[in-house]
């Protein structure tokens, strides 16, 4: 399988510090890609303020370890405006990370809200100091919506 009309051949998962739902989403893609075999589509995750390269969140690294993914030697890396394009997907977990972008890089493009692209409402927010149950709750919707996404992405 590959990437249909949609013209995108990369995506990139954008959040705050790109320490939290950007790397689980960016590892979850890339599984869900390679398992599903589709070629053409590349899966990167960002920051919109990274100060210095810092980990994957813990509670975050652990829930994909969980599901067999490693975020071991990931570090967060800030947006730049280089990476617009017309075949670039950006997708934010929380409108204000979305408006962030457009109000730092006058050339923003394609950026949405991953829930607003699937044809969803709402914001995807980590419960910052809540149990791992309340993260592993979080991370069961981002699953369900790159599932949405992939499907979308690759329509005939």
């Amino acid at each position: 399988k590959s990437v249909s009309m949609t013209g995108f051949s990369n995506i990139i998962f954008l959040d705050e510090e790109g320490t939290g739902l950007s790397p689980y989403a960016e590892v979850l893609m890339k599984w869900k890609i390679e398992d599903r075999s589709i070629r053409g589509l590349r899966v990167f995750s960002r920051g919109n303020v990274v100060l210095f390269p810092e980990p994957a969140n813990q509670k975050i690294a652990m829930l994909a370890s969980i599901k067999g993914l490693s975020l071991e030697g990931y570090t967060a890396k800030a947006l730049e405006g280089t990476e617009f394009s017309e075949d670039t997907l950006i997708l934010t977990f929380s409108a204000d990370s979305k408006q962030k972008v457009y109000d730092k890089f006058p050339n923003a493009a394609n950026v949405y809200m991953i829930r607003e692209f699937v044809g969803e409402a709402g914001d995807i927010r980590l419960p910052v100091g809540g149990t791992i149950e309340e993260y592993d709750a979080v991370c069961a919707v981002v699953d369900r919506v790159t599932d949405r996404l992939l499907e979308q992405l690759t329509e005939k």
